[in-house]
């Protein structure tokens, strides 16, 4: 019988990744590994290079503990953007539901969900905040805006849609359960985007969201006025 790489590959990190307890650092480090390992293994010369790490349990045990050693490393080490220093613990919210928010937060910008605690902050591998919540949670746009896209799919990051604000700004929400927005629709701060769900790269019901600035994605948490404890 034939060897199928690509098969035998996505077995295997389906079945490691998929454990619980590994931390979405090693994870995202291991998701790339992957993808690279069946790209090389789909092409010539360079599968015959790939095939024997591929097929030797002792070259896949050797790299495997170097990957994990590597993505702890830079989890621990790698320099943080100088506006994420105070995100990643679980976030402070009021009796009524509505998480705190700084009183410098700009007249008009909200924050998308509540009852939520930060999961995940704004770090060199993660250009967003993920906010853990309930599923079917109701997701709203931080600012009034046009929908630029509103894409339907399983993988990366899943069900997601785009907002664009103005000439600088644009913000984008990831893992949807349900989008109930088109493309092209004018929003405000109480249109309902549609529901939190895990489609995508998702271990939990949350919501990654992103903030653009001319094209590059800054820390989501001070614009938004959220507070975190650690």
């Amino acid at each position: 019988m034939a060897f199928d790489l690509e098969k035998a590959v996505w077995n295997r990190a389906e079945r490691w990744l998929g454990k619980p307890g590994t931390p979405i650092a090693i994870k995202e480090a291991a998701w790339r590994l992957v993808t690279f390992l069946i790209k090389c293994g789909q092409s010539n010369p360079i599968s015959f290079a790939v095939r024997p790490l591929v097929m030797s349990s002792k070259l896949r045990t050797v790299v495997g503990i170097n990957l994990v050693i590597l993505a702890v490393v830079t989890a621990i080490y790698a320099p943080l953007p100088t506006m994420a220093q105070n995100s990643g613990g679980p976030l402070a919210v009021v009796a009524g539901g509505e998480p705190e928010v700084n009183l410098a937060t700009p007249t008009g910008v909200r924050v998308p969900i509540s009852h939520y605690y930060v999961s995940q902050g704004f770090w060199t591998f993660h250009p967003g905040i993920d906010l853990a919540t309930e599923m079917g949670t109701p997701i709203y746009p931080i600012m009034a805006g046009t929908v630029t896209k509103a894409e339907k799919n399983w993988f990366g990051y899943g069900n997601m849609v785009v907002v664009k604000h103005s000439n600088e700004y644009e913000s984008l929400y990831a893992h949807m359960e349900k989008i109930l927005v088109t493309q092209g629709q004018q929003v405000t701060t109480d249109t309902v985007l549609g529901l939190v769900g895990v489609t995508g790269r998702s271990t939990g019901p949350h919501l990654h969201l992103e903030i653009h600035e001319n094209g590059k994605p800054v820390n989501p948490a001070p614009i938004l006025g959220i507070t975190t404890t650690n």
